[in-house]
């Protein structure tokens, strides 16, 4: 049986001979530890080393800092899946970064959570109004909470908030110390047992409170190096497409190279969605839809002083030409 490497191989490397391979030995891609995203099952089946015609190099990184400081000096070429927040500071600094993709859609892994005890519902949401919040200040949870006050018609100011980190909102939470609590992650699910979600994922989606990361490139790099970021996207668009349908076939591929346990990365992955090129083009992606929803949390946090300033539009941040070529490649199969 051909491999998803041998097929992505087959169907566009005779296409599309990368320019690439004459301009650098390796095109080196950063990626968070223990973030398993369906691009690692083509770094140890090596499709992207195929398609590409160059050896492509896997760097991981704790932090946003340090994987933006690597592309800024070249270092990296690609960052595989940065965080929004982090992604705003440094387009707000002026550094030369452009979005080319979404690499994750998790809007089931941020949430806020309402106690059992207050008989939350979606008919009852008065019973919010002077309520206590825990919550970290200057977050995407931050503001997605107030998106959703303002769904349900409640004045912010009639709630009282709490900054504490995901964690010590969970526990706030638990010994009901707090009444709502919002957070990411690990934390989130402690708080589900002891409440429920303000809205659902999809509403909070609709409401303009998504969670996601971004696949960037230096600016540069793009311009000279257009074929390329293309073909990564096609490839790792054909990887995303492969995982929706069919998971449980490509968890070991993923949890090799980043050592992690296959529980490990069912568990990381569970709620992950990957909208497709054509999704991703459209208005409610990078058609138009981050663009506004970067400016909205650029000003959020200026108001709430995690950044000092936004910029009057993020629409020079981000470039769909990468992902538009890529849609213009051959299909390849998923087997």
């Amino acid at each position: 049986m051909k491999t998803l490497a041998s097929t992505i191989m087959v169907c566009l490397l005779a296409l599309f001979q990368s320019p690439f391979a004459s301009a650098q030995d390796a095109l080196t891609i950063g990626h968070f530890n223990e973030w398993p995203l369906p691009a690692h099952y083509g770094q140890s089946s090596g499709a992207y080393d195929e398609v590409l015609g160059a050896e492509t190099e896997w760097r991981a990184f704790d932090s946003s800092t340090s994987m933006f400081a690597a592309l800024e000096n070249g270092d990296i070429q690609i960052a595989l899946s940065q965080g929004v927040v982090p992604f705003l500071q440094v387009a707000t600094a002026g550094m030369a970064f452009d979005v080319v993709d979404i690499a994750v859609s998790y809007a089931d892994n941020e949430n806020c959570v309402a106690h059992h005890s207050l008989g939350f519902s979606s008919e009852n949401a008065s019973v919010l109004v002077g309520k206590t919040v825990a919550l970290p200040f200057g977050t995407t949870a931050h503001y997605n909470l107030l998106r959703q006050l303002a769904h349900f018609n409640i004045n912010p100011a009639s709630v009282h908030l709490l900054n504490m980190s995901p964690t010590q909102a969970a526990a706030a939470l638990r010994q009901e110390k707090a009444d709502i609590a919002c957070g990411w992650g690990p934390a989130l699910n402690d708080m589900l047992t002891n409440g429920v979600q303000l809205t659902s994922a999809n509403l909070k989606t609709e409401l303009g409170g998504g969670n996601f990361d971004l696949i960037v490139v230096r600016s540069s790099f793009g311009t000279d190096n257009p074929e390329v970021v293309a073909q990564f996207l096609k490839v790792t668009a054909d990887l995303n497409a492969s995982f929706t349908a069919n998971p449980a076939r490509m968890i070991a591929g993923i949890a090799s190279p980043l050592n992690m346990t296959e529980e490990a990365v069912k568990s990381s992955m569970a709620g992950f969605q990957f909208p497709t090129i054509n999704e991703k083009t459209g208005a409610t992606w990078l058609g138009g839809g981050v663009e506004t929803y970067l400016k909205d949390l650029a000003d959020f946090f200026v108001e709430h002083g995690t950044i000092d300033e936004a910029l009057g539009s993020y629409a020079e941040n981000i470039d769909i030409s990468y992902l538009q070529a890529a849609m213009d490649l051959p299909l390849v199969p998923s087997e």
